[in-house]
């Protein structure tokens, strides 16, 4: 997603929409976004930290710019949104959202390099957001 400049009537606004058999997770390094699904979850999801929506049999979600943002000041929006196809045996579980804020998640200094670990296990961390459960 992006790097895009957002504001004065400019939004980011997917409406409401379906998944089955996937997960998504949502990261943004600048701005935000508002999540909404059909399991009830609703979440600002912020620079650094992790959402997961894992589709299972059936969800329905949309993605926004949050209220507070809807105004004339311009921000920029750069994020990522990777697509996860579900193990069979997973394809029908029941859908849900998983949301970790960028304090949970592992970050580390290697020299001039700052990393973060969305994710999984890597360089002897591990993220609280793990495989199919």
């Amino acid at each position: 997603m992006g790097p895009a400049k957002m504001g004065n009537g400019n939004y980011l606004d997917v409406d409401q929409h379906p998944h089955i058999g996937l997960g998504t997770l949502t990261y943004f390094f600048e701005g935000e976004m508002e999540h909404r699904d059909s399991t009830g979850s609703r979440q600002i999801i912020n620079p650094g930290d992790v959402g997961f929506m894992t589709a299972g049999k059936g969800v329905t979600h949309t993605k926004r710019t949050p209220e507070h943002r809807r105004t004339s000041e311009m921000y920029s929006v750069h994020g990522y949104q990777i697509w996860v196809a579900m193990p069979k045996e997973l394809e029908e579980i029941e859908p849900r959202f998983d949301f970790y804020p960028s304090n949970q998640i592992p970050t580390w200094q290697d020299g001039p390099l700052t990393f973060k670990l969305p994710a999984g296990n890597a360089f002897g961390k591990s993220s609280p957001l793990q495989g199919s459960s």
